[in-house]
């Protein structure tokens, strides 16, 4: 077992679920909670903790693995608190819902240590109502449960392993994000929502007051839309201190549609505004499946698909390589195996040029990690076997020719001045992927004209929905 003892920090939603979690699924060490007395005596009464003290520096005595599951000013506090009498190697773990500001107070706390000493972590789990009574041990299954880690921190060894190990076993699907790119995502899909969910509540108090026709009428929307309004100021407060320009952003594009919207809604734009709001409806079965986006050499542009595509989908997790001018095959190979190790199953690849032929190496090296992937979407793989093609990433040649261990499309062009259209067919055979010709498009990049690439997301979206 290897953690002995767990402390954790705040028994309400989130903490005490975690504790029954923890419990339901084996957990055989002890759980010390921290909180007040009352809550501590009705989180014990649960089973959810085993035993609890007020004082965070007594509760942490003894614990090799403490999570702080307290509202966000708190943990930034308890980490300046507690975390330089925690025990040298007791790990220490969140579940705070902004992440750049906690890892800045723990950097300022560990210094050259916090690698080994704190983990950035936020379960996208919870309820419109907070505290111990309304805690449950299925609270985080099959929710992603989010970690952003230090610069160069790696999640494959020691403790922060044994985390993440944990984590998984009480049914949650582990994502990493770098903490500027959770704290942004967030504003979008989880803070904005409240916002809205908040000021709507309010302007409907203030136009009618506490009527009982508007509930009784409201029908299912109104629920929908209302239902998080009850969510308590001490947990978005914080939320909203450390996260303000995020915030502000998103509601100033929110306002900024809704005025466009209300300028509209005599006249066809309004229709148009339907169009792209079921756009993103469309896009919402991506959501089925954890797409890795590899890139070609020299990386992908801000012209083309590939980014253009991250951008439409920000938890779409670009493989990054260690040198674009001089790839290094190896290097990418096990990055790869990195990425798809961490991400959540199943995994699908929108591959481009060089990065199809990243993906079919890794192939060769990693038979175990295949299961994962639910399909690859191969666009215009560069013949490096050719006499002609470029020094710098002839690494990649001989290109490997067994089939891939998962359905796979290969987007080939007429006139791709990498990869003839007959070399295109022999390669599609060889992997056992199905051949798409788009005809003369080029190398099937920024400069093809494609945008977005429309067909392109319908491939992809054939992979992820397996038909």
């Amino acid at each position: 077992m290897p953690f002995k003892q767990i402390t954790i920090i705040g028994t309400g939603l989130i903490g005490g679920s975690l504790g029954l979690a923890l419990k339901a699924a084996g957990y055989s060490g002890r759980i010390i909670g921290c909180d007040r007395p009352a809550v501590l005596d009705r989180a014990r009464a649960m089973r959810a903790i085993d035993m609890g003290s007020e004082d965070p520096v007594d509760a942490i005595q003894g614990s090799d693995l403490i999570v702080l599951a307290t509202p966000v000013g708190v943990i930034i506090d308890l980490i300046e608190r507690i975390g330089p009498l925690a025990a040298k190697d007791a790990l220490i773990t969140d579940v705070g819902s902004t992440k750049k500001e906690i890892l800045d107070r723990a950097r300022s706390v560990f210094g050259g240590h916090v690698s080994l000493r704190f983990l950035g972590g936020h379960p996208m789990a919870g309820k419109e109502h907070g505290g111990l009574e309304n805690a449950e041990s299925k609270l985080f299954r099959e929710a992603v449960w989010l970690l952003t880690p230090q610069p160069e921190q790696r999640l494959e060894f020691g403790k922060i392993k044994d985390y993440c190990a944990l984590i998984e076993k009480i049914g949650a699907r582990l994502m990493k994000l770098e903490a500027g790119t959770h704290d942004r995502l967030c504003a979008w899909i989880s803070h904005l929502p409240q916002m809205v969910s908040t000021a709507l509540a309010g302007a409907l108090v203030d136009e009618f007051g506490d009527d009982p026709e508007v509930k009784a009428i409201g029908g299912r929307a109104l629920r929908e839309m209302t239902r998080i309004a009850s969510s308590p100021y001490s947990m978005w407060r914080d939320i909203a201190l450390t996260n303000t320009p995020n915030i502000e952003h998103a509601m100033t594009r929110l306002e900024q549609r809704l005025a466009h919207i209300r300028e509209n809604l005599r006249n066809q734009e309004l229709r148009n505004e339907f169009e792209i709001a079921n756009k993103f409806g469309q896009t919402a079965s991506e959501a089925a499946a954890t797409v890795l986006v590899v890139p070609g050499w020299h990386n992908s542009g801000a012209r083309h698909w590939q980014t253009l595509w991250e951008q439409q989908n920000p938890i779409f997790l670009r493989v990054q390589q260690k040198d674009w001018e001089f790839p290094h095959r190896q290097w990418w190979v096990n990055r790869i195996k990195e990425e798809v190790e961490q991400a959540p199953a199943p995994v699908v690849f929108a591959a481009h040029s060089l990065g199809c032929l990243a993906i079919a190496h890794w192939c060769q090296t990693s038979p175990a990690d295949a299961n994962k992937i639910k399909g690859a979407l191969l666009v215009a793989p560069p013949d490096v076997d050719s006499k002609d093609a470029p020094t710098q990433i002839k690494d990649f040649s001989p290109i490997p020719q067994r089939p891939l261990p998962f359905p796979s499309i290969l987007v080939a062009s007429s006139n791709d001045p990498f990869l003839p259209i007959d070399r295109a067919r022999m390669l599609a055979r060889a992997w056992g992927s199905r051949l798409v010709d788009i005809g003369p498009a080029g190398h099937i990049n920024g400069d093809s004209g494609l945008g977005d690439w429309p067909e392109g997301k319908r491939l992809l979206r054939h992979l992820i929905e397996g038909v």
